[in-house]
């Protein structure tokens, strides 16, 4: 059985969940700013670097840096609704966004290893725009009745070539991504506020708060009323 190489991430910001999760497996260095980039290099050449929030500027750095040309970056946050700087960074190849939730899955872990590996090419800038701004857009619409097709004609493209190549960047299916990031958001909201099962579930699409509840249960392993106990 081959055994599988450590990977060098640097991630600039504190995403600890994320630094946490793959720190076990992996060599990892943490920088509060990108200004602090050039004191690890070379002698820390890395395989991935990991944003929580990120600027056009800041990629634009990172490029023009002949030792990081290649090296995938990954924008990884707890919510984009508020992130604004899309337009900026979408034009870069090789740059990944994906909500946290997602990202701690092991299935993008399994995507990353795959490009780690030479194994998977990431979808060329233009193409890669097109699952960016489907991400965005569901941060920002959560609490609708979300579809695939309304998607798709928000970003004018074929539902199914949105899905063919949301899957490929991300390792999710489109409507996994959609639904866990749903989940995510009502565990949050079941935590932090008073709201009844019922109110969740609207807030988060989901008009049937029975059927909420089920979906709920299945994928973290107890039903919303035990997440306040």
């Amino acid at each position: 059985m081959q055994i599988e190489k450590p990977r060098k991430i640097i991630f600039i910001g504190s995403d600890s969940r994320l630094l946490k999760k793959w720190a076990a497996a992996n060599i990892t260095e943490v920088i509060s700013s990108i200004s602090f980039l050039d004191n690890l290099l070379p002698r820390f050449v890395p395989d991935l670097i990991v944003f929580e929030n990120v600027r056009d500027v800041d990629i634009a750095e990172i490029r023009r840096n002949e030792l990081l040309v290649f090296v995938p970056v990954l924008v990884a946050a707890d919510s984009f609704e508020s992130f604004s700087n899309l337009a900026g960074i979408a034009g870069f190849p090789r740059v990944l966004l994906c909500n946290t939730c997602v990202a701690l899955s092991d299935a993008f872990y399994s995507e990353l290893k795959k490009i780690f590996s030479s194994k998977k090419n990431i979808l060329p800038a233009r193409t890669g725009a097109i699952v960016k701004y489907a991400v965005l857009f569901i941060n920002k619409n959560i609490s609708k009745a979300l579809t695939r097709e309304m998607i798709a004609s928000q970003l004018g493209v074929a539902e199914d070539y949105l899905s063919r190549i949301f899957k490929k960047e991300l390792g999710i299916s489109l409507w996994n991504y959609v639904n866990e990031f749903r989940l995510f958001t009502a565990r949050n909201l079941l935590v932090k506020t008073g709201m009844t099962v019922s109110e969740v579930s609207r807030e988060c699409g989901i008009a049937d708060a029975a059927y909420f509840s089920r979906l709920y249960s299945s994928f973290y392993g107890h039903s919303p009323l035990a997440e306040r106990h």
